[in-house]
């Protein structure tokens, strides 16, 4: 499965909203909160949801 994800993309990830910061050749993505007080990283694509 591949998964077509760019930095910017709304997803949610365990139920709560994030603005996408990076997306990596790994299949990792670096997660923005709501807010943009915290980044989060190494989160794999495959648990996104695209909203």
């Amino acid at each position: 499965m591949t998964v077509n994800l760019w930095p910017g993309d709304r997803v949610k990830w365990r139920k709560v909203a994030f603005t996408i910061n990076s997306t990596w050749q790994d299949g990792t993505v670096g997660l923005w909160d709501v807010d943009n007080h915290v980044l989060i990283e190494n989160i794999p694509a495959s648990e996104l949801e695209a909203i």
